[in-house]
């Protein structure tokens, strides 16, 4: 694995992580993001907010040009978390970063905030001949009080495509209901771009379509596709079928916006006392999409995510 500090467009100062066959880039100026991911010389898989278009305004905050009091999206993938004070979740991180270097990973995390709660972090691997990262998520309580935490990793993706979800088709205990999904605001069963069947569920991303779109569910399989025309995403991590997971149960949740696709998946529900540190890992893989997929076509989508695995 080759390591290097480079300035990357607008972004800053990113350390730059590669096996000669991907490349892994993540902010350090602030964050941290992984801003850029993909094969070597490649476009981006994941979504660049060039602009600082996607912000939250956090709480107290009253002046909108302040950053300190500003969460930047940036774009690529990040680190939220879920927490029953969801407001105290949400903190800005536009100061630089502190990284360390393994022999096959580098380790980021924000610097402790005057009076927070929660310092959080993530470590990223690359392997030698693989076209994938794995991400190790971090949280720890910095405060003298026991808090409810769970880790909630979100990607941005580029461009047009499909989201795949598998379906639980387990028909071992007809008693007991055995998929779950849940809608935020806005979201409607009978939007043209939501396809669900009985091993699938799909949701396909069109840039002219802009209508509000949120969907979480408990995929007890532990992935989730994007396949878009020259690329395919493939996020992987573990479901716990005993734990407790925030949002009426999801494990996984998808989010749809004009200019991005977002892929979370969330780790279950904690009670992080003073001093701990909880995980949650993630797989990210990318292939170059080799059919057009139909959206609708269960069978289709069987035999690609079964040629991808």
């Amino acid at each position: 694995m080759e390591i290097e500090e480079i300035d990357y467009k607008n972004f800053g100062k990113c350390v730059r992580m590669t096996n000669g066959i991907i490349d892994a880039i993540v902010t350090i100026d602030y964050g941290p993001r992984i801003i850029y991911f993909g094969f070597c010389g490649k476009e981006n898989i994941f979504y660049e907010d060039s602009e600082r278009s996607y912000r939250v305004l956090c709480k107290n905050a009253e002046d909108k040009a302040d950053s300190q009091n500003v969460f930047y999206y940036y774009g690529g993938h990040r680190l939220w978390l879920s927490s029953e004070r969801s407001a105290r979740t949400i903190i800005p991180d536009n100061s630089p970063v502190v990284y360390s270097i393994f022999s096959d990973s580098v380790r980021f995390a924000t610097p402790k905030p005057k009076n927070a709660v929660f310092q959080t972090g993530f470590e990223v691997f690359i392997s030698e001949d693989t076209a994938d990262i794995m991400v190790s998520h971090t949280v720890k309580n910095v405060s003298k009080e026991a808090q409810p935490c769970g880790l909630w990793p979100i990607t941005m993706l580029e461009g047009n495509g499909v989201v795949i979800l598998p379906q639980n088709a387990d028909t071992s205990d007809d008693f007991r209901p055995n998929r779950a999904l849940v809608l935020w605001p806005g979201t409607q069963l009978h939007d043209d771009r939501i396809f669900i069947g009985n091993r699938f569920l799909t949701i396909r991303k069109d840039a002219e379509n802009s209508a509000p779109l949120k969907i979480g569910c408990n995929n007890v399989f532990g992935w989730v596709a994007f396949v878009g025309p020259r690329y395919t995403f493939l996020k992987r991590y573990v479901h716990d079928v005993q734990a407790v997971y925030p949002d009426f149960g999801s494990s996984c949740e998808i989010g749809v916006q004009k200019d991005y696709t977002e892929i979370q998946s969330m780790s279950p529900m904690y009670r992080v006392e003073p001093g701990q540190e909880i995980k949650h890992v993630e797989n990210l893989s990318v292939y170059l999409t080799t059919d057009c997929l139909n959206a609708k076509d269960e069978n289709a989508i069987a035999k690609y995510m079964e040629n991808l695995k």
